[in-house]
């Protein structure tokens, strides 16, 4: 599904446009080098999403054309079935909104989109997991409806450009919402 909108609810959002990642964008999902050592990862991801096992969709200025001004990474299908079973549930990720574009709604809109596109592919929960330490997300995630379920270690890993093993220790809440409306 090659979806794009634009912001156009939102005067303020008339230049942006949400739309899926195309391999053209893979560098620029760098973030000016801010997360260069998730380079392998992103063409993984890439990858996943030509098969359709996720979504990788990007806020971009200039009409969709311009700099990627942020991102929602979406698993349909995991290992972790209770956080994206294909069928039911759906785990978003890798959300992130440039800081110079924050408190603009443009992380509301992003998710707001997200979420209505996989109520269109019959999903009916969105699962997400948020870093302990981050209540600026955490407040985010609450005023658009998650609830906390449990909690995750947030132990992985992953190989930077340079072969480099990075282990990760994050704790974070898992959270979920209805896409329903109902709890």
């Amino acid at each position: 599904m090659n979806q794009t909108t634009s912001l156009e609810n939102n005067r303020t959002f008339a230049n942006y446009s949400i739309r899926q990642v195309t391999r053209a964008d893979l560098p620029k999902l760098e973030w000016e080098g801010e997360y260069w050592k998730f380079r392998d990862m992103f063409a993984d991801l890439y990858r996943s999403s030509l098969s359709g096992r996720t979504l990788l969709w990007v806020v971009a200025s200039q009409g969709g054309e311009g700099e990627l001004i942020g991102q929602a990474f979406v698993m349909l299908k995991s290992s972790e079935r209770d956080a994206a079973d294909g069928e039911s549930r759906a785990y978003v990720f890798s959300f992130r909104v440039k800081d110079q574009w924050r408190d603009q709604g443009i992380g509301t809109y992003l998710m707001n989109f997200v979420e209505e596109d996989l109520r269109r592919r019959g999903f009916k929960y969105v699962t997400l997991n948020v870093a302990k330490e981050n209540l600026a997300a955490q407040r985010l995630y609450r005023r658009l409806g998650y609830q906390v379920v449990g909690s995750r270690p947030g132990i992985w890993s992953f190989r930077d450009p340079d072969g480099n093993l990075h282990r990760v220790h994050e704790p974070s809440w898992r959270m979920i919402k209805s896409l329903s409306g109902a709890g």
